[in-house]
């Protein structure tokens, strides 16, 4: 059961193929300083509930600042500050590399053009959450009346191509 003014919306993880070398996580909504929005990366969910455990990346909006969160750390990161009084759309995009095998080896995150950096968090410590093999499901919610509230996962295979004639 959702909590009263949630919205919440879920879908099967895209699958990692082979040749993937990025996956890119973004989360928009038109902000607001009350209301607040997620995408939820793991495993199986049971109704709007995840399995115990099953947490491994969430990535949100919370009336006016940018946070992650991982299923080994109970404590929520903020990102660089952001205008709270501000309205208007809002995106954040995470870019994990990964390496030939899947894992990840990078991760930055960026909102309209600039950087943005979660205060105490290394990324390498990030790293672990973020490994994809193993993740179903992807989860929305959207809260304080969010709207326009959209997530995207998609993995990029990398690579240059030369065309010689």
């Amino acid at each position: 059961m959702t909590p009263c003014g949630e919205t919440v919306a879920k879908a099967g993880m895209p699958e990692l193929f082979p040749t993937a070398r990025t996956m890119e996580i973004k989360l928009s909504l038109d902000a607001s300083p009350s209301n607040g929005a997620e995408v939820t990366l793991g495993g199986a969910w049971q109704g709007a509930l995840p399995e115990p455990g099953k947490i491994a990346f969430v990535l949100g909006w919370d009336r006016g600042e940018w946070y992650i969160r991982g299923d080994r750390l109970r404590k929520r990161f903020t990102g660089t500050a952001v205008n709270p009084s501000s309205l208007g759309p809002r995106v954040l995009t995470a870019r994990v590399r990964l390496d030939p095998d899947g894992m990840p080896v990078s991760v930055s995150f960026n909102s309209g053009g600039q950087p943005v950096l979660f205060a105490g968090l290394e990324a390498d410590a990030l790293l672990p959450w973020l490994d994809p093999r193993g993740w179903e499901s992807v989860r929305v919610t959207a809260r304080g009346g969010a709207s326009n509230v959209s997530a995207e996962v998609r993995y990029v295979a990398d690579g240059s191509v030369f065309i010689l004639r």
